[in-house]
């Protein structure tokens, strides 16, 4: 068994426990409130989630055709984008030029520690349940995919770009926020080095993540100021910031979730990492986006971040490779 393989069928099986309990939490929520996510379809939801119609579009429309309840329609949904997400990931991981290049030891270390990292964070997805987080971790699993793809002929990088754009564009439905900063953060480090060394052109780069934030910005506006304008943020405060820094209880969840891409951070910094692109105009986007929601979103709901932590797991995982096998990987 090659550390690849093994990781594979460990990732599916811990994957598939955690698509059961996500089954229940969503059975309990229909068993509860039956009309739940309903003023959503009906335009009477609050924002933002009112904005975020894509999952519930979809949810809707196969459980009208399929004749099904759409709790099982929002756990088919959920258990797909989440093993989809997975098996990408570990993909990532494995085209990275640290994995491929490590002695076969660290690469079974790696496996491992790839797949105990996505288990810690997938314990915070019912803070509270949502459902956008997990469509919302695939499409930027994919997203970074697309940015790690090796540069080929012009059908190729036509394609890339077509499909960066289409999933922010899917995105946008979702959770344009996270399209908005995805693409804001390729946007900046486009105009670094790094811009040299993703799936596109440079320029190219800069251009289509400029395009997917002015999609993301675009449907956002649509949404909020033709298809739905009266709908408001209720008794929630929009600004979060004071909230956050008054209410200690709401730091610790937020501080052990955010941990190891803390330590991600001072590892990149300290060693001067630029080895995986895609995963630097990534973190780039992250960090810009934890900015954020420190600022409009409440720092205890972890499950915010979720998508990004998620899609910077191939990244940590490189640099605790990079850690235990140092004589090979010497910093700077």
């Amino acid at each position: 068994m090659t550390p690849q393989r093994t990781a594979r069928w460990v990732l599916l099986v811990s994957l598939l426990g955690i698509c059961f309990l996500n089954f229940v939490a969503i059975r309990q929520v229909y068993l509860s409130y039956p009309d739940a996510g309903m003023g959503v379809l009906l335009g009477t939801a609050n924002a933002p989630e009112q904005y975020r119609v894509g999952v519930e579009w979809i949810a809707f429309w196969a459980a009208r055709h399929l004749s099904v309840e759409k709790q099982y329609c929002f756990a088919v949904m959920d258990a797909v984008c989440l093993l989809g997400a997975g098996f990408v990931l570990l993909r990532v991981l494995e085209r990275t030029e640290v994995y491929r290049q490590s002695r076969v030891a660290v690469q079974w270390f790696g496996s491992a520690a790839f797949v105990g990292l996505v288990e810690f964070y997938l314990m915070w997805l019912w803070t509270p349940q949502r459902a956008e987080t997990l469509p919302t971790a695939l499409l930027v699993a994919l997203t970074l995919w697309l940015w790690q793809v090796e540069r080929g002929s012009l059908g190729r990088r036509c394609g890339v770009i077509a499909g960066l754009l289409g999933v922010a564009l899917a995105q946008s439905l979702v959770r344009a926020d996270v399209a908005f900063f995805l693409g804001l953060g390729v946007f900046l480090a486009a105009l670094t080095p790094l811009g040299k060394r993703l799936s596109v052109p440079r320029v190219l780069a800069a251009v289509t993540s400029l395009t997917a934030m002015l999609l993301a910005g675009g449907v956002q506006v649509y949404l909020a100021r033709v298809v739905y304008p009266y709908a408001t943020y209720g008794h929630v405060k929009m600004w979060q910031l004071r909230p956050n820094l008054v209410h200690g209880t709401r730091w610790p969840p937020f501080l052990l979730f955010v941990a190891p891409v803390v330590w991600m951070v001072v590892q990149v910094v300290r060693r001067r990492f630029a080895e995986d692109a895609a995963g630097m105009v990534f973190l780039v986007g992250a960090v810009v986006y934890a900015c954020a929601w420190v600022v409009v979103g409440k720092v205890d709901e972890v499950r915010i971040f979720l998508p990004f932590a998620l899609g910077l797991a191939p990244l940590a995982v490189e640099m605790v490779m990079v850690r235990v096998d140092a004589k090979a990987y010497p910093r700077g």
